[in-house]
């Protein structure tokens, strides 16, 4: 077994812990409970003290990001309480409808505000797992594609996270911009149907 292939194991282990232990039906608090329990295993890596990221370096929030439903939700149920963030979502996806998922490189997260994220606390697997050696790189790879360096390890656990999140009924993962903007405007009986009509993520 290589070691990004441990990783990814070492994080779906403890996200399938922190599901199995938790109590709640909701898929937002299963979420949160994944995030949770994932959180040390991002930060204590090799690399995590020589890491770039700072408040303010956003180069990595003009990506496109799949979330899985239980993300979806958190993220929904944050944005309940601030209308203003359902409209900037319910636009930047509009204005996105037409593009291509390689054509959304560039284009700003509708959650983004001031070069900060408005809900970092609920941010999904992706956002929480990528951590960057080089914020010039990161600049760089918006206009050219060569992929800065990051802490594989954080990655490698997040994306073992973010599987065991994706993995339950509706499995999968969908565009951010496009989940949520779904989940907003479905009933609470039919978020499920709504997810899964959304954007689809590559490999989802």
């Amino acid at each position: 077994m290589s070691t990004n292939q441990a990783e990814f194991y070492r994080g779906l282990e403890a996200a399938g812990d922190a599901l199995h232990r938790c109590q709640s039906p909701s898929p937002a608090d299963q979420a949160a409970r994944v995030h949770e329990a994932i959180e040390p295993l991002l930060t204590q890596t090799e690399h995590h003290p020589q890491l770039a990221c700072r408040l303010g370096c956003s180069h990595c929030c003009h990506y496109p990001v799949g979330i899985a439903y239980p993300e979806a939700m958190r993220l929904v149920a944050a944005v309940r309480s601030r209308p203003e963030l359902a409209e900037r979502i319910n636009n930047a996806n509009e204005s996105v409808r037409e593009q291509a998922w390689e054509q959304l490189v560039g284009v700003p997260c509708p959650l983004l505000i001031d070069d900060a994220c408005s809900l970092h606390e609920s941010r999904p697997m992706p956002c929480r797992a990528l951590g960057s050696l080089d914020a010039t790189a990161c600049a760089d790879a918006l206009v050219t594609d060569r992929a800065p360096p990051r802490d594989e390890e954080a990655w490698w656990r997040g994306l073992g996270a973010a599987h065991a999140l994706a993995e339950p009924k509706p499995g999968g993962s969908r565009e951010l911009r496009s989940a949520l903007s779904a989940v907003l405007a479905a009933e609470e009986q039919d978020t499920e149907q709504a997810f899964l009509a959304a954007r689809p993520a590559p490999g989802a």
